[in-house]
């Protein structure tokens, strides 16, 4: 998100100093009239707070039906379940509930603040809290998303073994959103200490891993699966222009 996402996953250095700070962040989160008013309130609770552009919260909205409609097409039109690895507020978890009525819902994060929001906008959720290598796999649901998470793994090691997890636990397909892109590092570096005033003192200890395209298409020729890379399409939210979508089909 905007600097941290549903960050989670500290034991073993799993994490960098980002579980720090989201263990730190909480909101009160209060009934909307529309799905999209509640909407704006869990991405502010998730770090999507600090801009204020014309079209924002409608940009990432877009971003968010696009998602769900390439997750529907990957799924034959129905989404039976879906779990979410870094769930935060359960903003996605909300959305796919209200709009898409998807029955089996699931998720977990790091963040105890946050997963307690989770559970009061999607109470029919099992949701909990828990790094992302200790998600059960015995239970499987059509769909994994990690959505804006990789990044705040420690290193790709970790976020392959993640991947391996959520593919065991999806019955039609992997997602995974926001991939900072290992190509554009030095571009999306340069860009980070020209927005910010001493950026790498400001960020000391608050690194992002990169990842390669490869990766992801090694994996699914690996484990006979198909990868499809796609650019996101929101030309107000800056970090775009820095990473991909990855989605994992299972064939």
């Amino acid at each position: 998100m905007t600097e941290a996402s549903r960050a989670f996953a500290g034991e073993h250095g799993a994490m960098n100093n980002w579980d720090k700070i989201w263990k730190k962040r909480t909101a009160k989160i209060e009934n909307r009239a529309t799905v999209f008013e509640m909407f704006k309130e869990l991405k502010r609770a998730d770090g999507f707070d600090t801009q204020d552009v014309q079209g924002y919260y409608e940009a990432f909205f877009l971003q968010w039906e696009c998602m769900a409609q390439r997750i529907e097409t990957g799924c034959a039109g129905t989404i039976g379940s879906l779990y979410e690895i870094g769930c935060g507020s359960g903003v996605n978890l909300y959305l796919f509930s209200a709009l898409k009525h998807v029955a089996v819902l699931g998720g977990l994060d790091y963040s105890k603040n946050l997963i307690r929001i989770a559970q009061s906008v999607v109470p029919e959720a099992d949701v909990g809290c828990e790094e992302a290598l200790r998600v059960p796999t015995e239970l499987r649901y059509d769909v994994v998303l990690a959505d804006s998470v990789f990044q705040y793994f420690n290193d790709a090691d970790y976020g392959q073994k993640v991947l391996e997890r959520m593919w065991a636990k999806a019955g039609k397909m992997v997602v995974v959103t926001e991939v900072h892109d290992q190509e554009k590092k030095d571009e999306h570096m340069a860009y980070r200490r020209k927005c910010v005033e001493n950026y790498d003192e400001v960020y000391a200890g608050l690194d992002k891993t990169f990842y390669t395209r490869e990766m992801f298409l090694q994996f699914a020729e690996e484990h006979g699966g198909r990868c499809e890379i796609v650019q996101p399409d929101n030309e107000l939210y800056w970090n775009n222009r820095f990473v991909f979508d990855c989605y994992l089909y299972k064939e």
